[in-house]
């Protein structure tokens, strides 16, 4: 077996190429927080700054904090795997790399709003589609190697 590739290849780099992206706009969102907040670097909501916060505001800032430094904890491994798996199925992988991006999105917006159980519904969906991409790499893989 030999992987050729495809013009069709162009989706999940696009995908992966969004993902880097959205990071930079969530991340932007932690920076309004700050503002808000008052919260000044290198305080990651935790530190001298963080303790002058109503616990309502620790929490507010907390989420959003929290929204982007777990896209910052999977980004690497959401973009290998679109980008390995599409190389096997790049249509497929391209619409799971949108599919995450779309999850990443509900995910945010959740714990932004919501806290820790306003992501659910994001993180399902962003879940499905790094264990389907995982399993696309395996599965090819390992048929290379047979």
């Amino acid at each position: 077996m030999s992987i050729v590739i495809s013009p069709e290849f162009a989706w999940p780099v696009l995908a992966a190429a969004f993902m880097g992206i959205q990071l930079v706009v969530i991340g932007a969102g932690v920076g309004a927080a700050r503002k808000k907040y008052k919260v000044d670097y290198p305080d990651m909501g935790c530190g001298r700054y963080a303790d002058k916060l109503s616990d309502e505001d620790w929490v507010a800032f907390n989420n959003v904090q929290r929204s982007h430094q777990n896209y910052v904890e999977q980004i690497s491994s959401a973009q290998v795997f679109v980008l390995l798996s599409g190389l096997f199925y790049p249509k497929v992988s391209g619409f799971l790399g949108f599919t995450y991006i779309v999850g990443r999105q509900l995910y945010s917006a959740g714990y932004r709003s919501k806290g820790p159980e306003g992501r659910m519904i994001g993180a399902i969906a962003l879940d499905v589609a790094l264990v389907v991409m995982f399993l696309i790499i395996v599965y090819n893989a390992v048929k290379l190697l047979l």
